[in-house]
């Protein structure tokens, strides 16, 4: 299934190029396009409603891609779907796996319509739309969603920031174009700026690294 949401709030941005994790600097390190272990992620800063309407469709996607055999997936609350952080936002993070392709990359697209450069880097802090897909997996008896970043337009691009903030991300209104085919939208007034999460992903993607896609 895909889906698309408009105007959502983005950390811990490794689109730049591919990355995966180095057990030996105990961190995520750029690697080529066509290492089979690398990936790219973004993780998404939601509002409560914006995590309501996604857990919405994570479970009908479940539920459409349940196996026999499989167990039930059937998270009580949002807080069992995503992880929330200090300032009430929830986080939900994306992943795509390049498999060895060079062509895996997710496109992104600038406020104008534009394609970004190939070495764009967004920000934390950037408002975006974004275009995903979600996939039912089921190991080692838990189950979840998992959910592949495809298209990234900037809405507003923070600016770059040791501390991790940058600027207001919901400052820009209206785009003239964009590749979804989505109208104009001005973000709402009175959005916080973006939070600054402990480096954690969701409790259901804990097994992000095991999930065959």
């Amino acid at each position: 299934m895909e889906k698309k949401l408009k105007s959502v709030l983005c950390q811990w941005c490794r689109l730049d190029k591919a990355y995966k994790f180095s057990a030996g600097e105990n961190r995520s390190v750029a690697t080529e396009a066509t290492d089979p272990d690398g990936s790219y992620e973004v993780t998404l800063v939601l509002t409560e409603d914006q995590a309501k309407d996604l857990a919405g469709d994570m479970r009908k996607t479940y539920e459409a891609g349940k196996q026999a055999g499989w167990s039930d997936w059937a998270p009580q609350s949002l807080a069992d779907v995503f992880k929330k952080d200090e300032t009430g936002h929830y986080l939900a993070k994306l992943k795509k796996k390049t498999y060895g392709d060079p062509g895996s990359k997710p496109r992104q697209w600038m406020p104008d319509g534009g394609a970004a450069a190939p070495d764009f880097q967004l920000t934390s802090g950037s408002t975006i739309h974004v275009s995903l897909a979600m996939y039912a997996w089921n190991m080692g008896g838990r189950a979840g969603v998992a959910m592949r970043p495809l298209d990234i337009m900037v809405i507003n691009l923070a600016e770059a920031s040791t501390g991790g903030g940058g600027g207001n991300p919901f400052a820009a209104d209206a785009v003239t174009s964009n590749p979804f085919g989505l109208p104009n939208q001005t973000t709402p007034a009175g959005a916080a700026s973006a939070p600054q999460a402990a480096e954690a992903p969701p409790l259901q993607r804990d097994l992000d690294d095991e999930i065959p896609f």
